[in-house]
């Protein structure tokens, strides 16, 4: 389950998979996205829970870049989405 809690720990948002990880991502500030995607959470949590390291590497891409909060959920998107839901 990845934990969405913020900067300053005021949220409580459970992903308990892809799917609801990127309804939440949505809906999130930049600040909290760029808190925990800075943070490594978001590669740490697809290297070790949902067991894609091709995922997790192209996360890594846009924690160690100068991108916005809007491309990296944009590009993250793209890649669960082409890995997972287009494959359903």
């Amino acid at each position: 389950m990845f934990l969405f809690h913020g900067p300053e720990g005021k949220l409580n948002l459970k992903a308990q998979n892809l799917a609801i990880f990127l309804q939440i991502a949505d809906g999130l500030d930049d600040e909290t996205w760029l808190f925990h995607l800075k943070n490594g959470d978001v590669s740490r949590w697809f290297r070790n829970v949902i067991k894609d390291p091709e995922l997790a590497v192209e996360a890594e891409l846009m924690e160690r870049g100068d991108v916005s909060a809007k491309e990296s959920r944009k590009h993250i998107r793209a890649e669960i989405e082409e890995r997972y839901i287009l494959a359903a």
